[in-house]
């Protein structure tokens, strides 16, 4: 099993670019749901929430390195993928103003609409628009490409960094040094909790 890649969704199976992305889209749908119907003050609601943050702190980054530089590779795939950077930047900076903070302030709540209505147009723009232009590279090269995502994934910042570079080369590097310091960051959180 050493070769094979799963991901929620494709369970045994390994998954292409797109599936593992939509993967991840759906896994994050079921996040803000039961965020929502959490109670606000509770260790579920606190846990749910910081869920949010690393999943989609390590979806943006694994696009950031991987799938928008493959996109830009295709004709008008350079606007395409500026667009989707522009919306993560957006993305990046509404989940540092709410990482480490109560889910039960009011502020945090609202701000976590807004991250969760961001997500929504992000997915639905991603998943109409460019998951039919990504099929143009075939599916070989989007099996590769889910490989190396997956196993990305697991190196991938944990927490938001709007001022890291969200373009290679700069990305890759800045997001080693921000997992290295994240992972630290969460196993003095753990230990607090």
């Amino acid at each position: 099993m050493a070769d094979e890649h799963t991901s929620a969704g494709t369970t045994g199976a390994r998954a292409d670019a797109l599936e593992l992305i939509a993967s991840d889209h759906r896994a994050v749908e079921q996040l803000f749901r039961a965020l929502e119907a959490a109670d606000p003050q509770s260790d579920i609601a606190r846990a749910t929430a910081e869920r949010i943050i690393r999943e989609l702190s390590v979806h943006a980054t694994v696009e950031e390195e991987m799938f928008y530089p493959a996109l830009r590779t295709l004709p008008g795939g350079d606007s395409l993928a500026d667009h989707a950077v522009d919306e993560h930047q957006e993305l990046k900076e509404l989940l540092a103003s709410v990482d480490g903070k109560a889910v039960d302030d009011p502020d945090v709540r609202s701000t976590f609409a807004r991250i969760r209505a961001t997500v929504e147009t992000h997915v639905a723009d991603e998943e109409s628009v460019l998951f039919g232009r990504m099929r143009e590279l075939g599916e070989p090269r989007l099996m590769e490409m889910g490989s190396k995502m997956e196993t990305a994934k697991k190196a991938a910042p944990t927490h938001p960094h709007p001022r890291a570079p969200n373009t290679p080369p700069g990305n890759v590097i800045a997001g080693l040094a921000a997992a290295a310091v994240d992972r630290v960051r969460d196993a003095i959180r753990s230990v607090r909790s």
